[in-house]
């Protein structure tokens, strides 16, 4: 166990005997993983490991490692062969989403009187979407959007955060459901609430199959 912190231990040995790094060492897909982490994708996405969102039902977390060109997520065979669970696997997540949180770059979108409307987070890191997984996101923006906020994981790069009162949301929907429609790399229309709790799912912008751009809460 390195220096006895079971996070550098875990990180160690899937950097260390990852595909990601040593089978067919003559591929270039095979570099060492540069970070392990979590990413949030869409129900048409196949992943084999992932954790648990409460109230989710077309969102997944996914356990994923990040090369060259991107972020991987891990097979069942990989993660078996490494020994890997959840409970070891997410302290580390963590540590990769309180680093991506204290970085984001937001912009605020203010009304006519000055008060923040939505915030927008564009951000090329392929774990942008682990933020929602760090206390450091409600911390950032609780003070301009209040306690209890909505966030729309909209796509792998970018995430939307509303009040969780005032039904600003609820005025954008239709706008945020053709952008997620034209997005190369949707993630979800669930609305995520984000609290002093943690986060969960209250809802969607759009039912699937409904035709309708309605947002629907249940909280």
């Amino acid at each position: 166990m390195a220096n006895g912190n079971p996070t550098l231990w875990l990180l160690a040995l899937v950097l260390a005997t990852s595909p990601l790094a040593a089978q067919d060492a003559g591929k270039t897909d095979e570099a060492p993983a540069k970070r392990i982490g979590i990413t949030f994708g869409g129900a048409f996405e196949a992943f084999d490991i992932t954790g648990p969102i409460e109230g989710a039902k077309t969102t997944k977390m996914a356990a994923q490692y990040e090369w060259s060109f991107g972020v991987r997520p891990f097979t069942k065979k990989t993660w078996d062969e490494r020994g890997l669970e959840w409970e070891t696997f997410l302290p580390v997540a963590q540590e990769v989403a309180d680093t991506v949180a204290a970085k984001l770059q937001p912009k605020l979108v203010r009304d006519h009187r000055g008060i923040v409307l939505y915030a927008i987070i564009a951000d090329e890191d392929p774990f942008l979407t682990s933020a929602i997984l760090s206390p450091k996101l409600h911390e950032r923006f609780k003070e301009s959007l209040g306690d209890r906020i909505h966030v729309l994981l909209l796509e792998r790069n970018r995430i939307y955060l509303f009040p969780a009162t005032g039904g600003t949301l609820e005025e954008f929907g239709p706008a945020l459901v053709e952008e997620y429609r034209q997005a190369q790399f949707p993630v979800s229309l669930e609305i995520f609430l984000l609290d002093q709790e943690g986060f969960r799912v209250v809802g969607e912008l759009e039912r699937p199959g409904s035709g309708a751009e309605t947002l629907e809460v249940d909280e």
